[in-house]
């Protein structure tokens, strides 16, 4: 053992070297590496596969909790379930879960995944939703809310109406059950509390009420017209202070 150093008798796994990135990671199948599903993991994957029951009116969900406690690898990890895309997980990962809640269901929603930044959060929204659709999509599916999409989002500093993210939002939820594409979205906000940021220094800007009508719209939505492809959504936050984390 003469002249070892310490750090050549650990063996630290490459996914706990950096911190997870919904858009970055979603399409690196090695991203949840050395993943541990605990059975407090495997309750919220049963609580939220639950919701997507069409009698269901849970469509919203709120994960908070400390700095490195897995929130954005819980949220990539869901993504890849609801959008049924479980077979590029990891073997070993894979193996580890219980996907029968998952499965029930047999839906397959389009991931729209946003990252928080201090900007508008109807423009975020909008923006992920169109990148969502055109990674999702060749130039041969015709979608007409991708048109609508660019050009809203065209020019240097985009404008976009909380009304009108909404809008977009329903508007290719239903051209991808029309066409068969998906069941429809699956909206994931990370580091939400950059968007709260925002909308504080800027309260003409944004509205943070946003974020209730998209949960309660969700809600409403599946519970009274019966549809089968409304969009879930989850938001993940850190928590204010250290031993405050929940998850839920």
């Amino acid at each position: 053992m003469a002249g070892s150093k310490i750090a050549d008798l650990f063996n630290i796994q490459r996914r706990f070297l950096r911190s997870a990135h919904l858009e970055r990671d979603f399409r690196d199948p090695s991203a949840l590496d050395g993943y541990v599903v605990t059975t407090q993991i495997q309750q919220h994957l049963d609580r939220i596969a639950t919701g997507l029951d069409k009698k269901s009116g849970q469509r919203a969900w709120r994960i908070t909790g400390d700095y490195g406690s897995g929130k954005s690898s819980f949220a990539l990890l869901l993504a890849h379930l609801l959008a049924g895309r479980d077979s590029d997980l990891p073997s070993q990962l894979r193996k580890s879960i219980d996907l029968t809640k998952v499965r029930e269901n047999r839906t397959r929603l389009l991931p729209v995944l946003i990252t928080g930044s201090r900007e508008s959060l109807a423009v975020a929204i909008t923006r992920s939703l169109l990148k969502a659709l055109e990674d999702a999509f060749d130039a041969r599916t015709k979608l007409t809310v991708i048109e609508d999409l660019r050009n809203v989002l065209a020019g240097p500093k985009p404008h976009v109406a909380d009304d009108a993210a909404l809008g977009f939002i329903l508007e290719a939820n239903s051209e991808l059950i029309a066409k068969d594409k998906a069941d429809g979205l699956l909206i994931i906000l990370d580091e939400l509390g950059k968007f709260l940021e925002f909308a504080a220094l800027h309260p003409e800007r944004q509205d943070i009420f946003l974020l209730q009508q998209l949960a309660e719209h969700r809600t409403a939505a599946w519970r009274y017209t019966g549809s089968t492809g409304q969009a879930p959504t989850l938001s993940c936050r850190r928590c204010q202070e250290s031993g405050n984390g929940s998850q839920a």
